[in-house]
């Protein structure tokens, strides 16, 4: 299990930067939910179709295209933002996943992808809202949710947001997730943590935006 990236600290205080809060623990009690039943046995799934590498749409002027073959999907990144353990500097511990974050680091998003079929048997609104709650499981307190809505774009998906406030650093976070839903395929969890002290509304619209261009395609495909 993927363990949280502790808070970066500089010269004995706490940065007010966001570290991504984890979300595969979630991820693995959702898993559970497609397993549970009345005890009769189970059809055998259906044979899935091939997943096929969809194109990503047109991206506006001077973003660039982050590919994950590893997690298998690729999108659109924002001018100047980073990627993976320039997220994280000063962190040492590993996390899942992909991790993109805003020039001053004040927003990250991290997004998980996964096939298999317990995932596939949630709904997208199920999905966000457990995810979500997951992170006042692990860090973030007194946190206050809203209620799970659709999200608008290429795939079927669920958005739901919360406020809270970091354990360890005592910073207030926004916490959005995202669930997109390539239907029968794959399923992608994105988590957008902003902190709620600063101006951080243009860079969430813009991780948002972000994962409107998320397309999935075969693992290991580049």
């Amino acid at each position: 299990m993927a363990r949280r990236a502790r808070p970066v600290l500089s010269k004995g205080r706490a940065l007010d930067r966001v570290i991504p809060a984890p979300v595969a623990s979630a991820l693995a009690a959702l898993a559970l939910l497609g397993g549970c039943g009345d005890g009769d046995a189970a059809d055998p799934p259906e044979p899935r179709r091939a997943e096929v590498a969809q194109r990503l749409p047109q991206l506006p002027r001077g973003w660039t295209v982050h590919e994950s073959p590893a997690e298998g999907f690729a999108l659109g990144v924002p001018p100047g933002w980073r990627h993976g353990g320039q997220c994280l500097r000063g962190a040492h511990e590993r996390t899942a996943g992909t991790i993109l974050c805003s020039p001053d680091r004040l927003v990250t998003l991290s997004v998980f992808a996964d096939r298999t079929t317990e995932a596939l048997e949630v709904e997208p609104e199920e999905f966000a809202l457990r995810t979500l709650e997951s992170f006042g499981e692990s860090g973030l307190r007194d946190l206050d949710r809203g209620a799970p809505r659709p999200f608008a774009g290429h795939y079927e998906g669920a958005v739901v947001s919360g406020l809270g406030r970091s354990a360890a650093t005592g910073v207030r976070q926004e916490l959005t997730v995202v669930v997109l839903r390539r239907e029968g395929l794959a399923n992608f969890t994105a988590a957008i943590a902003a902190n709620a002290e600063r101006q951080t509304k243009p860079a969430v619209e813009l991780a948002l935006r972000s994962l409107r261009s998320l397309r999935s395609r075969p693992v290991g495909a580049a």
